[in-house]
């Protein structure tokens, strides 16, 4: 065969393999849309349509979710499930089928939480704030103190927080904040976290903790080892795709970690309870010290573990924190039977 034959041959295999893989990505993408909302609800409330995911049964936790993830991000709260409750977890605006169009202010986002309460008609909860859901639910325990029975805020933002230049600098970071192709680029970053696990947390030790590689191996290497944690490293794969109708809500919270304004942590009188570790490089451990420094009476867990990832690590400490904070709730949280039960609830 010619030159110019084995060059088209070429050309033709080049381009075979490109629409093989454009298609995996097409199946890919609408399996995970589909995903997304498969376990969740829309509903009209009085400041506007929330999705909202339950899960389990019992006296009810309102969960405020992390950056990146929407109510598909309720497995760091699994064990509350398994221990008799449920956990609500709207989006919060930006976030799926939530919209940002009337604001997404830490404020209005309290507020839109109450009224889909009202609208559900659950009295009251016990609030749980993970990272860049801490301000939406420290607004809450303030502004709705009559529905709060307790708080909780895990590795949970309390105050103006730059970026990091580990966030901004690296693949992942620069991703992550790139508003072209989100679809694609987490189609590539879900990949790399389902089928190179180990490998694709090297970037997270960077964004999420202050360790050094060599630390860092070693916590890579627990996680890895203990098959609860990888399975929530797969399920965070999991909630962050499909990107795209995550992309304002996850702008709306890096622009409110920058810009935020006094909280009013003295303002809340619920029994609080927070966990944050000293390594956390994602917003930092005086996120949670101020936390406890301002809300009278709080309670500091304070942990290694994989920085911001608290959950992962070391098992053990990981149990005892979810022990401490089911003990916790236990104390504070009315029970069942005084409040009502979301609808949905798996």
């Amino acid at each position: 065969m010619s030159t110019t034959g084995w060059l088209l041959v070429a050309i033709v295999a080049i381009a075979l393999v490109a629409i093989g893989l454009w298609a995996w990505y097409r199946r890919w993408l609408t399996t995970r849309r589909r995903l997304a909302s498969a376990d969740s609800r829309i509903l009209q409330t009085s400041l506007g349509p929330v999705e909202y995911g339950a899960r389990g049964d019992g006296p009810v936790i309102l969960h405020f979710h992390g950056g990146n993830v929407g109510h598909n991000g309720w497995f760091f709260l699994e064990h509350l499930v398994l221990a008799g409750y449920q956990v609500l977890t709207p989006d919060r605006p930006g976030y799926l089928g939530t919209p940002i169009d009337d604001g997404g202010s830490p404020e209005q986002q309290a507020d839109l939480a109450a009224a889909l309460l009202a609208r559900l008609g659950i009295e009251r909860v016990a609030v749980v704030g993970i990272s860049a859901g801490g301000p939406g639910a420290i607004q809450f325990a303030a502004r709705h103190a009559s529905r709060v029975d307790a708080l909780v805020l895990l590795s949970a933002i309390s105050q103006r927080t730059g970026l990091t230049e580990a966030q901004t600098g690296s693949a992942l970071g620069r991703l992550v904040m790139t508003p072209r192709f989100q679809d694609i680029a987490y189609f590539l970053i879900h990949q790399s976290m389902t089928r190179f696990t180990a490998l694709s947390m090297q970037d997270f030790v960077k964004t999420e903790t202050t360790y050094d590689k060599v630390v860092g191996k070693r916590f890579i290497e627990k996680v890895m080892a203990d098959p609860g944690q990888k399975r929530q490293v797969l399920a965070l794969a999991d909630a962050t795709v499909p990107a795209k109708p995550r992309f304002p809500g996850v702008m709306n919270d890096l622009k409110v970690q920058q810009e935020l304004g006094e909280l009013p942590l003295e303002q809340v009188h619920a029994p609080t309870l927070i966990v944050g570790s000293r390594y956390d490089g994602d917003i930092g451990y005086a996120n949670s010290v101020n936390s406890n420094a301002r809300i009278s009476g709080s309670t500091l867990i304070t942990v290694d573990q994989f920085g911001h990832f608290i959950w992962w690590g070391d098992a053990d400490v990981t149990r005892d924190f979810e022990r401490r904070i089911e003990e916790f709730l236990a104390r504070h949280v009315r029970p069942a039977g005084t409040s009502r039960t979301a609808p949905g609830a798996d």
